[in-house]
């Protein structure tokens, strides 16, 4: 049976890079989440200043209650479109990478198993003669 593993190749050193991999893009997910949601809260905060000063005045007769409402569309409409977009984003790509690295640590493992059983069969028929 021929070997799958290029020679010189460390299997377990290759495996720990697909780990690190994976630990890199799980911390840019995460990171990536987290500025969104404090983005979310920051919008939230500047918006609900703006609504609430836009409140007074709209009780007092100055505005209309649509300059209240009008005045959270633009900020809100950017913000569901940027928490969407980083969302998916992230997802996809921990989804791609989680099942490309499952591929290739079943390769690599495949290869150390082959290896292994092939170095105890050398060692057993060396031991029976």
């Amino acid at each position: 049976m021929t070997s799958t593993k290029p020679e010189g190749v460390n299997v377990h050193s290759l495996l720990e890079n697909e780990r690190r991999r994976d630990r890199f893009i799980r911390r840019v997910n995460i990171i990536a989440w987290s500025v969104t949601f404090t983005l979310v809260v920051v919008i939230a905060i500047i918006v609900g200043v703006q609504v609430a000063h836009f409140m007074r005045g709209a009780a007092a007769g100055e505005v209309p209650w649509m300059v209240v409402a009008g005045s959270t569309m633009p900020l809100v409409d950017v913000l569901w479109k940027l928490s969407l977009l980083v969302a998916a984003l992230s997802t996809v790509a921990i989804f791609m990478r989680l099942r490309t690295a499952s591929l290739a640590e079943i390769q690599l493992r495949l290869a150390a198993l082959e290896e292994m059983v092939a170095s105890r069969g050398d060692t057993r028929s060396g031991d029976g003669q």
